[in-house]
């Protein structure tokens, strides 16, 4: 089996696995997975990140690849968000796999199980680490008409911890069907924070709707459209579609310092929700782990 032959157009059961048995013919052991890193990093082959000299580098120990122009040294997991880790890439090869082709996804706990890791803390930085990684590098900006909102962060399970935090809300109108949506924790619901994120994903020139809005002007100034509309035709169901799936899959366990690294995961989910190659999406989000810089752990406790 030679995966990764054509990177353009994925193909399933070619470039990646199409159901779980073609996963364990595709990764029986480290060194499988490794090569499969190895072609997504580099898919037109291995370029030195030191001099960028483009010829195939001398294999050191420890999986090392060694630049035979200026000796620069390297690994497959350096610089990805694999880097340093101690659990074996295939554990997190299943982990990616079943984040990924779980429909609604899966918890710490039930990843926990599914894979034996011992642990529901390694489980649950295991799940944010891909998080951090679901969010695609230069994605375009969302175009066309686009409704704007927020919806209250869920509160703390334990009393005394912080609230008041909202998350700012932007998806395409595409007439019967919403179309690509973006997501982002606010510190606030003022209409400044508001503006700042609609600046940053979506396109100038597109025209914003929303119902309630303190101030409108911030977005006039960054070149939108406006409209104040009596109701939203498609943000309402995104809206308890994600506080449906927080409560279903997650039981409702997410905190407002954490909330980014789940509305990161619900936009992926969302975003692909029409895909017919749950592989495919395990793909994606491979892909996206090899240019995702390491996340500490300090990190992803302390967000």
């Amino acid at each position: 089996m030679d995966p990764l032959a054509t990177t353009d157009r994925p193909v399933a059961g070619h470039d990646y696995p199409a159901d779980w048995d073609q996963f364990l013919a595709f990764f029986p052991d480290e060194a499988a997975c490794l090569d499969y890193l190895e072609r997504l990093s580099w898919p037109h082959g291995f370029l030195c990140p030191g001099c960028g000299e483009a010829r195939p580098p001398w294999r050191g120990s420890r999986q090392r690849l060694v630049c035979r122009s200026c000796g620069h040294q390297t690994t497959v997991t350096a610089g990805t968000l694999f880097q340093g880790t101690r659990t074996p890439l295939r554990t997190w090869f299943a982990a990616a796999w079943l984040v990924a082709t779980a429909e609604q996804g899966v918890s710490a706990r039930q990843l926990a199980r599914a894979l034996d890791l011992g642990s529901y803390e390694t489980a649950w930085t295991m799940l944010h680490r891909f998080r951090r990684a679901m969010v695609r590098s230069g994605r375009p900006r969302l175009e066309g008409r686009v409704e704007l909102g927020t919806l209250p962060a869920p509160r703390p399970a334990r009393r005394g911890g912080p609230g008041g935090a909202v998350a700012a809300i932007a998806l395409e109108d595409r007439g019967e069907t919403p179309g690509r949506v973006r997501m982002q924790r606010l510190p606030s619901p003022a209409a400044g924070g508001l503006a700042a994120f609609a600046g940053r994903v979506v396109e100038p020139g597109t025209l914003i709707r929303a119902v309630r809005l303190e101030r409108w002007w911030p977005l006039a100034e960054l070149g939108f459209m406006t409209e104040r509309a009596p109701a939203l035709t498609h943000l309402p169901a995104v809206e308890q579609a994600l506080a449906g799936w927080l409560r279903g899959t997650h039981q409702g366990a997410t905190s407002p310092a954490q909330l980014d690294w789940y509305l990161d995961e619900f936009t992926f989910r969302f975003n692909r929700r029409t895909s017919t190659h749950r592989g495919l999406l395990f793909y994606r989000l491979l892909e996206e782990a090899v240019v995702t810089p390491p996340v500490p752990y300090r990190r992803v406790v302390g967000s």
